[in-house]
């Protein structure tokens, strides 16, 4: 049983690391799937999941300042689960959809859009 719970977490490891890095649209859409129910559509967090589950609001300069890309990079691979919770993404997105994400979604959200 664990041997292949072990080998089923290679193969998506592998399979993420191998295929070719989505496309910006696509990462959007699992951006909406995947992280709306805390950071909301528009990254802003306002909504009443994003309060209580405390997610980032990414429209804030305040909230924002200081953070770098590698932060929240790492966040996104590694998930949170002191104080806050957030799953991890290393097995679903590579390094470069991670990076996708940080500089084209997360830093270019905009409250109300």
């Amino acid at each position: 049983m664990v041997r292949s719970l072990l080998l089923l977490s290679m193969t998506a490891v592998l399979s993420a690391q191998s295929k070719a890095p989505r496309s910006l649209a696509e990462l959007k859409i699992f951006f909406q799937v995947n992280c709306v129910k805390c950071h909301g559509i528009d990254g802003s967090a306002t909504g009443a999941d994003g309060k209580r589950l405390k997610g980032q609001d990414f429209t804030s300069a305040k909230e924002m300042k200081g953070t770098t890309d590698a932060e929240l990079a790492r966040t996104i691979r590694n998930g949170i689960f002191f104080g806050r919770v957030m799953p991890s993404f290393k097995n679903e997105l590579s390094a470069e959809e991670i990076k996708l994400i940080v500089q084209e979604i997360v830093r270019k959200a905009a409250k109300g859009k």
